[in-house]
């Protein structure tokens, strides 16, 4: 079974993306911290773990610590085990510099609000 992080600061929406992801098949890990996440903690040039912590990433835009497109692109900066591909970022609205960043760095945007048939999809084309 493959396991989903959902990185999500609103209770409802982190519990209804657990709900949805679980429906279709996968684990999911729910978490409202990003600072769980080795490759922004560590102090050291690499992501620490010896594996990947999840074998796709969820990411709120809007976290409360960091911005969660920040945090991909440090996530990418430090050697994260879990592919650039694999990974989205969920947003209600993001600018067009942020597009094209999102782009260049190779991960999903889902808009917000996430339905079960959007994240359905998109984890179809992963699994294509």
């Amino acid at each position: 079974m493959q396991h989903i992080l959902i990185i999500e600061n609103v209770d409802s929406d982190r519990e209804a993306l657990g709900r949805y992801s679980e429906a279709l098949g996968y684990k999911p890990i729910l978490i409202s911290d990003p600072s769980v996440c080795k490759a922004l903690n560590s102090r050291e040039q690499k992501c620490s773990a010896h594996k990947p912590c999840a074998n796709i990433l969820l990411i709120n835009k809007e976290l409360p610590a960091i911005d969660g497109l920040s945090l991909i692109e440090r996530q990418i900066e430090k050697g994260c085990k879990v592919a650039s591909r694999r990974k989205a970022l969920m947003a209600s609205g993001m600018s067009e510099q942020d597009q094209k960043k999102a782009s260049r760095l190779g991960f999903h945007v889902l808009q917000k609000p996430v339905t079960s048939e959007s994240l359905e999809n998109w984890l179809n084309i992963l699994e294509a």
